[in-house]
């Protein structure tokens, strides 16, 4: 359990700044630390704050307690500053944390179970992000799944090779057909989501991506409907379901 002082509002708000930047490389620990005692937290909570951020951007279990109120508002930045897939593995943690804890003291810890509800709520109907297109260039070549180490790993997706994709195969999904500026008019227009035939996250490296061939445009049910297996289903199984 983290030391019995107060921990306010603006220590953990600072705490996660920091953290960010010691997780990012940009800071030691010693070097935020020595920023944090500087309003009122003591070196060893401000070490609890910084390295369970790090474990929850990892999906990690973690041991030293934080507060509901720290807990939410660090998973509440997760979100914003990382994504849906960082949230992911921040709440994978905090569960971990939880029945780690309630297992060695019996405690029920009603209002961290509450918090987790909140965020484990927020991401079961979450679709998978997409990346509004900007200017079309011709480069012959694009970098895909190229990550940026914090404590775990974010996958770029390239813009232009989404615009490639787009050129290629339209705004139509290609797997029931639908045509959202056919059925909303200006609206609907250029709106689609693009579906990585071969998945990022189970690359984990960089790799040349042939948008013609590794993308395809799809509606956002049908993105939802394919990421509902692991592995992914192909476009060609998803059509014959609904066919069937």
């Amino acid at each position: 359990m983290m030391e019995s002082m107060k921990i306010e509002r603006i220590h953990y708000e600072e705490a996660y700044r920091y953290g960010q930047e010691v997780h990012k490389r940009t800071l030691s620990l010693a070097e935020a630390r020595r920023h944090l005692e500087k309003i009122g937290l003591n070196r060893n909570s401000a070490a609890d704050l910084i390295n369970n951020l790090g474990h929850m951007l990892g999906g990690n279990r973690y041991k030293r307690t934080l507060s509901p109120a720290a807990t939410d508002s660090f998973l509440t930045g997760i979100k914003r500053d990382y994504g849906e897939q960082a949230l992911k593995n921040a709440v994978s943690a905090y569960k971990q944390h939880l029945e780690y804890y309630q297992t060695l003291t019996g405690t029920p810890m009603r209002d961290h179970v509450r918090i987790l509800h909140k965020f484990s709520d927020l991401l079961k109907n979450s679709f998978e992000e997409f990346i509004i297109a900007e200017e079309i260039e011709e480069p012959q070549h694009f970098v895909e799944g190229a990550t940026k180490t914090i404590s775990i790993n974010i996958y770029e997706r390239s813009q232009k090779a989404r615009k490639v994709c787009i050129c290629e195969y339209g705004c139509i999904c290609s797997v029931c057909g639908f045509d959202f500026e056919k059925k909303y008019g200006a609206l609907g227009k250029d709106f689609i989501h693009v579906h990585h035939i071969r998945e990022l996250a189970s690359i984990g490296k960089q790799y040349t991506l042939n948008p013609k061939d590794d993308l395809r445009p799809v509606c956002p049910n049908c993105h939802a409907m394919l990421h509902k297996s692991k592995p992914a289903y192909t476009i060609a199984e998803l059509k014959v379901l609904i066919k069937d």
